[in-house]
């Protein structure tokens, strides 16, 4: 019901993400990143939802609906359903918020997918 350890750390953590591909499958839109759920399990674990913006183009308005996915060739390696972003294109830098331990500490190497670095500030 609670996660007190998030509660305290979730705030204190971002995960950032390079584009790496955008592709539109009509009515779909999707920005492609260079991690996943190996760095951050909860969306595809239980549907929990974490704020994202794109770093690149934070001066442009959000009038794109897409969905943000990873790089694991798994159905539940998505990041984001349905997110009203700015247009993003390969090399943009997205934000997602509130990733507390689990963009680094509480990653894996899933699929052989290196975890997230780590910088602290």
């Amino acid at each position: 019901m609670i996660e007190p350890g998030r509660y305290l750390v979730a705030a204190a953590g971002v995960l950032l993400a390079r584009v790496t591909q955008t592709k539109i499958k009509e009515p779909l839109h999707y920005v492609g990143v260079a991690t996943g759920m190996n760095s951050l399990i909860r969306p595809a674990l239980y549907g929990a939802v974490h704020e994202m913006v794109n770093l690149t183009r934070l001066d442009e308005p959000a009038t794109d609906l897409v969905n943000v996915v990873g790089p694991i060739c798994e159905s539940g390696d998505f990041l984001g359903h349905e997110r009203l972003m700015a247009p993003s294109s390969a090399g943009d830098v997205i934000l997602i918020a509130n990733a507390g331990a689990y963009g680094r500490a509480m990653s894996s190497h899933y699929n052989l997918r290196a975890p997230a670095g780590e910088i602290i500030l």
